[in-house]
């Protein structure tokens, strides 16, 4: 019981900022231009900038290639469970299917994984672990996504070009941050204190504004029929992803902040990303958008739950 309410402290910050983004919405005073123009500020400058600050100031010894493995080859073997899962349940339109299976594997780690993981960890998860994530686990994310969803796609031409993944990664801000982050780290350059002090202040947006946005672009109108689709991938996202890769990391002898690290990863709710690559490639956004909301509602228990297991078997601290 103490782990559960250990669990419960730790996620319940976490969701009644959400609730506020969503209320907001509801009572008017957040609408669409709001989200979209919020979303641009989070994604574009806060979030890098939190990156670029915390890796440019953590000490990184080494870059951990059992980590990475473990991290890439567990988002394969999710997508080709999900996959599995999605043919057994003979889903017949490919753009749904498409979208079944990309919001089974893909978290929100960025803007609900690094909340939590600063309450987890008093807000000093290791960065060598979490660069792993954001540079190799989030590149799968989007490699994995563009090749999904194109083809699963109902257009004639099916081709997947490298070129515009290569561009597409270079693109994310995300990555920029922890690339330039980096560079700062190793070679010691030095940040004059105002612009250093401009980007921590900018950097400390980045938790609560992400948090309101998502909680005002959640949408709790359900359709009956797909529901029991909906049910199942967000609990591949939540439930079958940490259940299934973290006792492997268990085995694979991980620390306990590697572990902490994983699964948060592997059991964040799916990703608002989700219903942008499904709109923008054509596939069920509909679809998406109901998962998306879905797993966040089922994180509220698997979330606290699955953290006062973790907690229990000494797998956290």
């Amino acid at each position: 019981m103490e782990n559960l309410l250990m669990g419960i402290n730790i996620i319940s910050p976490v969701f009644f900022v959400l609730l506020i983004g969503y209320f907001a919405k509801q009572k008017g005073y957040i609408d669409n231009n709001f989200v979209d123009k919020g979303t641009w500020i989070v994604f574009y400058l806060a979030l890098p900038f939190k990156l670029f600050y915390d890796v440019k100031n953590a000490r990184i010894e080494s870059l951990h290639p059992k980590y990475v493995a473990y991290i890439l080859l567990g988002v394969i073997f999710i997508i080709f469970i999900s996959i599995i899962i999605a043919k057994s349940l003979k889903i017949k339109d490919k753009r749904k299917l498409s979208a079944f299976v990309h919001c089974a594997y893909r978290s929100n780690f960025v803007y609900v994984g690094f909340p939590i993981l600063d309450i987890i960890y008093n807000g000093a998860p290791s960065m060598e672990h979490m660069i792993v994530i954001i540079s190799f686990g989030l590149t799968l994310y989007n490699i994995s996504a563009i090749v999904l969803l194109t083809y699963y796609s109902e257009a004639e031409e099916k081709r997947i070009s490298i070129l515009d993944i290569i561009i597409k990664i270079l693109k994310n801000p995300m990555i920029a941050g922890v690339v330039f982050g980096a560079i700062f780290n190793f070679l010691h350059l030095p940040v004059y204190q105002g612009v250093d002090r401009a980007i921590e202040m900018v950097a400390k947006i980045s938790t609560p504004m992400s948090l309101i946005l998502i909680g005002a672009s959640l949408n709790f109108e359900s359709s009956k029929s797909d529901f029991r689709l909906m049910f199942i991938s967000a609990f591949i996202k939540t439930v079958v992803a940490p259940a299934l890769l973290i006792p492997i990391g268990v085995k694979l002898g991980f620390t306990n902040m590697e572990l902490g690290i994983a699964y948060v990863f592997w059991a964040t709710p799916c990703a608002a990303n989700c219903f942008i690559f499904t709109k923008q490639m054509n596939s069920d956004y509909e679809f998406a958008s109901k998962v998306i909301t879905l797993s966040f509602i089922m994180s509220i228990i698997t979330y606290p739950v699955g953290i006062s297991i973790m907690n229990y078997f000494n797998l956290l601290h």
